[in-house]
């Protein structure tokens, strides 16, 4: 162990539980961490660590389990009445937006059955459920086949219940987790859904800047390359979706599930499905696909936990180019030359290229001829936007541009 603690694994380690710390509920509160230096080569380097804790019941905290704390003075808030007002104010808000949804939508949208069930196996049949029609049979995963087999290569996935409420003991069960698909086979266990049922389901802000706190260190902690990871929640919003009324509202529910959920994926196989479909054409089709069932429809049978109504509703793989890409990549392990050259698609997925392209130079001139156009394709000779496939076309050639710089 003395071995892995190096200086610089407890410099990432440091900042890792920096931002631990501004999301937590009791680290940084009723327990501090306080790093131990030396100097050492002319510089200060972190050695070891100390951690002390506050149990005292007077001290503040708050964990309702450790009995009634007292928070710390606020100077913005003198007095009970004015946390009572703000959160009156807070419920009326929330109270007309939901008028005003309720409003917009038309029907009334049904109460959320059975909103946290106490059988673990129940919620992971929902899980799967949702998984298989949602993820695979719509194509929002184009690498998810069915509720128990996904990746690249084709391997199990992995089901967790973890009924945890707190942000330090999640943090312990996902670390857990990731060591589990890390000592694993990868197509004994391919990938892992992690399900939190009672953590911050209410609170979707709150589980926005956790995530973060996840992502984040991965590239400070060297764990980059090992493991990545994908966020789900019953109110879910990408940050690009708009307002949860019009157009855009609809791909949301490809981030929409039952249940808060981590999606432990392992770097290999992200690479490798960046590197057959690229990642705005997927982001595209899932649009078009959701759209067409509606925002209504979806939400409705998120609330109900059943998918009946789209029941026989499934994607042709073969008539959306993203699906069609994974599908082969899948089954034979590299994309069609068809799908590898800009000579015959319009959004290449190239994971190879034949080296007569480089001595040709038709590479770099995929490059120059995105740049021509965006800087002289618009209107009198200005500048214009590259669609989604020219963009993905220039990006993959300078990619590989960069990759095979030395022997240009």
């Amino acid at each position: 162990m003395s071995k892995r603690f190096t200086s610089d694994f407890l410099e990432r380690l440091m900042g890792h539980l920096d931002v631990c710390k501004d999301v937590c509920d009791d680290f940084g509160v009723n327990t501090i961490l306080t790093p131990y230096t030396e100097e050492k080569n002319g510089r200060t380097q972190v050695v070891g660590f100390t951690v002390k804790s506050y149990k005292d019941q007077s001290k503040v905290g708050t964990f309702s389990s450790k009995g009634e704390m007292e928070f710390a003075p606020d100077s913005f808030f003198g007095s009970d009445d004015d946390w009572d007002l703000l959160d009156e104010q807070i419920r009326l808000q929330a109270a007309e937006e939901e008028e005003e949804d309720d409003e917009e939508e038309g029907d009334p949208l049904p109460e959320i059955v059975d909103k946290v069930p106490d059988n673990d196996d129940k919620i992971i049949d929902i899980t799967k459920a949702w998984v298989s029609k949602m993820m695979s049979d719509m194509g929002v995963c184009p690498f998810t086949s069915g509720a128990e087999m996904a990746g690249l290569p084709m391997g199990q996935v992995f089901y967790t219940v973890e009924r945890t409420t707190t942000i330090e003991e999640i943090y312990a069960r996902y670390w857990e987790e990731v060591v589990r698909v890390n000592s694993n086979n990868e197509k004994e266990l391919s990938t892992t859904l992690m399900i939190a049922p009672e953590f911050l389901i209410d609170n979707v802000e709150m589980f926005e800047n956790f995530s973060q706190s996840l992502t984040q260190p991965l590239e400070s902690l060297n764990v980059e390359d090992l493991l990545q990871l994908v966020f789900f929640h019953p109110e879910w919003t990408f940050r690009d979706g708009g307002e949860r009324s019009g157009m855009g509202s609809a791909a949301n529910y490809a981030r929409r599930s039952p249940w808060p959920m981590i999606n432990i994926l392992r770097t290999t196989q992200v690479r490798a499905a960046q590197k057959g479909i690229p990642t705005g054409l997927v982001y595209q089709q899932n649009e078009k696909t959701l759209t067409k069932i509606g925002t209504n429809s979806l939400e409705k049978m998120l609330r109900l936990r059943d998918w009946g109504e789209i029941a026989d509703l499934k994607v042709d793989r073969k008539d959306m180019e993203a699906l069609r890409v994974a599908q082969d990549l899948q089954s034979t392990g590299e994309v069609a030359e068809v799908d590898t050259s800009v000579m015959y698609d319009s959004t290449p997925a190239a994971n190879k290229v034949d080296r007569e392209q480089i001595d040709g130079g038709n590479i770099l001139n995929v490059v120059l001829q995105a740049m021509e156009k965006r800087l002289t394709g618009g209107e009198n000779g200005g500048v214009t936007q590259l669609s989604g496939a020219e963009t993905s076309a220039a990006m993959m050639a300078s990619d590989f541009l960069l990759e095979y710089l030395d022997e240009l």
